[in-house]
């Protein structure tokens, strides 16, 4: 230890300003802990040295827990995209079959299943979302399963007063292949939003689909029947 006491001095200072045992051994290139606390054994720090030493303490074990948070959140990120992918892969090819229950399951959770309708005399298709994706997934199975024309479909855009209903329509049309005559919007304002729902939530409502047929209306709840029956 004595080779290394012309290190002390500075060692000292260091701990005087309110440094670390791992500042120090960092700083003085040191190996051991022990060194340190055998020359530090009979100090007394001042006040003003606690202080900073306790406040260098806290700064540390923030950053070592804000450090352990990114290093955590980027294995958990990797973690579901790995999942994400190997699942998605699990899936393969839909065939017919697969897409007529798909289909019948969407409307089952998002179309309109009542028998009587304040809009008529018969229930007709009325199928509501707001994510694209679920939107084009239904309509294939319109179009291939059921085989339903676009000129049998009817569809608006619903959205709330601070959007545009052209530039909704646009988006819908664009993504749906729906002939634009077919589009008309609707401005929906709840009660509890009072027109304050901000633009990002939905920037382009919601679109709603309707084929006024009660025909097609029992066909896709005679699917929903035998999805049920069979389960």
């Amino acid at each position: 230890m004595p080779k290394l006491n012309h290190l002390k001095p500075k060692a000292f200072q260091l701990r005087e300003e309110g440094n670390s045992y791992g500042h120090i051994m960092r700083t003085l290139g040191l190996t051991s802990k022990g060194t340190l606390s055998y020359w530090f054994k009979d100090l007394k720090l001042s006040e003003k040295a606690k202080k900073k030493l306790e406040n260098n303490i806290r700064l540390a074990t923030e950053r070592g827990l804000l450090s352990f948070n990114l290093k955590r959140t980027e294995k958990i990120k990797k973690e579901n995209e790995e999942l994400r992918s190997a699942y998605s892969k699990m899936v393969g090819k839909i065939n017919d079959r697969e897409l007529m229950l798909l289909g019948a399951t969407l409307y089952w959770g998002e179309g309109q299943k009542y028998f009587n309708s304040h809009y008529g005399k018969y229930p007709f298709m009325c199928f509501a979302n707001s994510d694209p994706q679920m939107v084009v997934i239904f309509l294939k199975f319109l179009k291939k399963i059921l085989k339903i024309p676009y000129q049998n479909m009817y569809a608006i855009a619903m959205i709330y007063p601070n959007l545009s209903p052209e530039k909704s329509i646009k988006y819908w049309q664009e993504l749906t292949g729906i002939p634009l005559e077919k589009f008309r919007s609707y401005t929906a304002l709840s009660r509890a939003s009072q027109g304050k729902r901000p633009k990002n939530l939905l920037p382009y409502g919601t679109f709603q689909l309707r084929v006024h047929s009660r025909q097609e209306f029992f066909k896709i709840r005679g699917l929903i029947d035998g999805i049920i029956k069979s389960i």
